[in-house]
């Protein structure tokens, strides 16, 4: 399968996860008030973090499965016992800081903590299908769980009247946790059914592998999203709500980026190091490419997009929005450098480092421009951060693979056979169509 046409495959899905995703930003800004909308992004960027940390553990899981050639069994038992076991965890913090925490803290602790626990066990699921390359049953994965918390969220506003965030975000997690069967049903029992051992040695090693990986992808998600504190403490919650908009939009886009990395992410595991360097930066160009168009776009009509589906309380993300988009376009090669040294060096405290770099960068700046520039300081920022990251990754990627900038970013002739084939199959595609429909 070529990476275009594998992104293509991708995107078809992750294309839907940004209309489920901008669907609910606009249900909840438009129900909840500026405030309320606030209180559920605060939530959902808790639970977010967790996401971003269990993110470790689904890595693991595929890379077991694709690069040690473990069974998916073994893979998915061992791996859903961790799972199981800090989700656990979770749930029960989630029930503590409903007494520790006071005021919307408190009312919304224990939906975060069922939410970050189905999160941990969906992402297993994840893990085995992606490291097995079964691409439709893992977009599957990352889709369901949205989709049906995204159907939670409408019912209890419009139809049980509820429009409070703690309505909205359990809601959330019951969304989540109503995914978990029909992952399963994805072929997960198939595999449990053929036979599963629990082996100490496994486990451990996916717990080490989890950790390191983990902290990269918290790291990662720190380095976008811990602005949102900062806006909070200088702004309040409707900064928060405005600005979180704007960077949701502005990061949307690299659901483009994901898929084109995504496409490679099981072949990275299989290939030799010079073989998989190849295809990163294969990845990278084209990223690039398909970023710099969608960001043009959006940059021209970024008011537009705003007053239509916006309260005019959110006028000021247009501008955030606008500030985060250069930044965007360089930090969605990430993907791909993230892809190269977790699923084929194994060494995913790489990223965690790089990761770690932008976000001491985004810290700083983020003191010092949020006071006076409000969101488009939080904006600006992020979007600093997003450049320095990138290049520390390349300037590590280089150092590495001892490949010259040049080669990174020429294109060659694997590229064009890229959207030779793409073209090619959705020709036979397009003409299988009109043969079945002529009969």
């Amino acid at each position: 399968m070529s990476i275009a046409y594998g992104s293509i495959i991708a995107f078809l899905f992750r294309g839907l996860n940004i209309l489920i995703a901008l669907a609910t930003v606009v249900v909840t800004s438009n129900s909840l008030g500026v405030d309320g909308r606030g209180v559920f992004v605060l939530g959902a960027t808790a639970v977010g973090i967790v996401t971003a940390v269990s993110g470790g553990l689904t890595a693991a899981v595929a890379y077991q499965v694709a690069n040690q050639r473990r069974k998916p069994g073994d893979v998915l038992a061992n791996g859903e016992l961790i799972a199981g076991s800090v989700g656990v965890v979770a749930i029960a913090i989630g029930i503590a800081g409903g007494s520790v925490f006071a005021g919307e803290a408190s009312r919304v602790s224990l939906a975060v903590g069922a939410a970050s626990a189905a999160v941990i066990v969906n992402g297993v699921l994840a893990g085995v299908y992606l490291g097995n390359d079964s691409l439709v049953r893992y977009n599957v994965c990352l889709v369901a769980p949205p989709l049906l918390a995204a159907i939670g969220i409408v019912s209890v506003i419009f139809v049980a009247g509820e429009r409070t965030p703690e309505a909205a975000l359990g809601a959330y997690a019951a969304g989540q946790w109503a995914a978990t069967p029909i992952l399963v049903a994805l072929g997960g029992w198939r595999m449990v059914l053929a036979g599963v051992s629990f082996e100490r040695t496994l486990t451990r090693r996916m717990v080490t592998f989890a950790l390191m990986a983990g902290l990269s992808s918290a790291i990662s998600y720190l380095n976008y999203r811990a602005d949102t504190f900062v806006v909070d403490h200088f702004k309040g919650q409707s900064g928060v709500a405005v600005y979180s908009n704007a960077v949701y939009i502005a990061e949307s886009l690299w659901q483009f980026s994901g898929s084109i990395a995504l496409a490679a992410y099981a072949r990275l595991g299989a290939l030799d190091r010079e073989d998989a360097a190849e295809l990163t930066t294969r990845v990278m160009r084209h990223t690039l490419i398909v970023l710099l168009a969608v960001c043009t776009a959006l940059f021209i009509f970024a008011d537009i997009i705003v007053d239509l589906l916006f309260s005019p309380e959110y006028h000021a993300m247009a501008g955030a929005l606008r500030i985060l988009l250069p930044g965007t376009l360089l930090f969605g090669m990430a993907a791909a450098f993230s892809g190269f040294f977790v699923y084929n060096r194994g060494k995913p405290w790489i990223s965690a480092v790089v990761a770690g770099v932008g976000l001491i960068v985004d810290m700083i700046l983020c003191f010092v421009l949020i006071p006076s520039m409000g969101v488009d300081g939080a904006a600006t920022a992020s979007a600093v951060a997003y450049a320095v990251a990138i290049v520390a990754a390349l300037i590590v990627f280089v150092y590495d693979t001892k490949m010259s900038p040049v080669r990174i970013f020429k294109f060659t002739r694997a590229d064009i056979d890229d959207y030779r084939v793409l073209i090619g199959r959705l020709r036979d595609a397009w003409s299988r169509r009109g043969a079945l429909s002529s009969q």
